[in-house]
């Protein structure tokens, strides 16, 4: 792995941190623009190196340093909202193994559903409904339901962002295969 590559993945990760920490506090998850970032980092990255942006990001929470929206600290991620955390791992490597190469919308676009907002959700719910003891009904249908347009609204940014990036840069600071 070359230095510019660990760079890049460093600088998502710490791009992911800070997307944390820019939180508005509304129920029982505050909106952030993690999702946002964990999509890019699909669109963005090699599977590899999504996974391990993702996986970088998890290890300095459970470390303790406080990246994650409710602090730091293995807590986190066996807490309520610890599915999301886990649904981020999943999502940019999906993402990034199943997105088209050459910028395809009509495949593109049910891969960001699918990956960026289905399976976040899917785990999210279903670990914050054992941890809670909450009906999976209920909270797919009242708690998390303020969060489903928001983080809609985020994949659209997400996917136009990197529609619109030039092939230039992209190829230039991103590709890898060709240096």
């Amino acid at each position: 792995m070359t230095i510019r590559r660990m760079t890049m993945i460093s600088m998502f990760a710490a791009i992911l941190c800070v997307s944390a920490l820019v939180s508005i506090p509304v129920g029982v998850v505050n909106y952030t623009f993690q999702t946002l970032i964990i999509i890019l980092i699909g669109l963005l990255l090699r599977p590899l190196d999504a996974f391990l942006t993702v996986l970088i990001y998890l290890m300095i929470g459970t470390l303790g340093v406080p990246v994650f929206t409710t602090g730091g600290g293995f807590q986190a991620l066996i807490g309520p909202t610890g599915g999301f955390l886990l649904g981020f791992l999943v999502a940019a490597v999906g993402i990034s193994l199943f997105k088209s190469k050459n910028k395809n919308f009509i495949i593109d676009i049910p891969i960001v559903l699918l990956f960026g907002f289905v399976v976040i959700y899917l785990l999210g719910i279903l670990y914050y409904s054992l941890n809670t003891e909450t009906e999976v009904s209920y909270v797919a249908f009242t708690v998390f339901i303020p969060y489903y347009f928001w983080d809609l609204v985020k994949l659209v940014l997400a996917y136009s962002t990197y529609f619109i990036l030039p092939k230039e840069i992209q190829d230039r600071y991103l590709n890898f295969d060709k240096r």
